[in-house]
């Protein structure tokens, strides 16, 4: 961080980051962050809903990922904040998934 001295006080100034995203964004940034949680190609990640949030800055994203095991297929849902990558899936809690789904409109 920059520190400018400035008669009668300091002014800080914050270094330049990264960009904050915008909803073309959103669909890789989630992806990338359920690709952290679970090992999966991005083609087994499907979007449902991707919209601004109305609760906190940034973006709401869910979904389902189709996951190959040697029991069969299994779909999971998913939860991802953007900023931040936060994400939550089904094996992290059905209900808080549910609560997460239900507050944002998921479909």
């Amino acid at each position: 961080m920059n520190h400018l001295f400035v008669t009668g006080g300091i002014l800080l100034a914050a270094a330049p980051g990264a960009a904050i995203p915008t909803i073309a964004d959103v669909p890789a940034l989630a992806a990338a962050a359920i690709t952290r949680r679970v090992d999966v190609p991005m083609s087994n990640i499907h979007i449902s809903s991707a919209k601004p949030s109305t609760r906190m800055p940034g973006f709401v994203v869910c979904g389902i990922v189709d996951e190959q095991s040697a029991d069969g297929d299994k779909n999971e849902r998913f939860f991802v904040v953007i900023p931040g990558d936060f994400a939550i899936l089904d094996r992290d809690g059905s209900k808080l998934v549910d609560t997460y789904w239900s507050a944002n409109q998921c479909k």
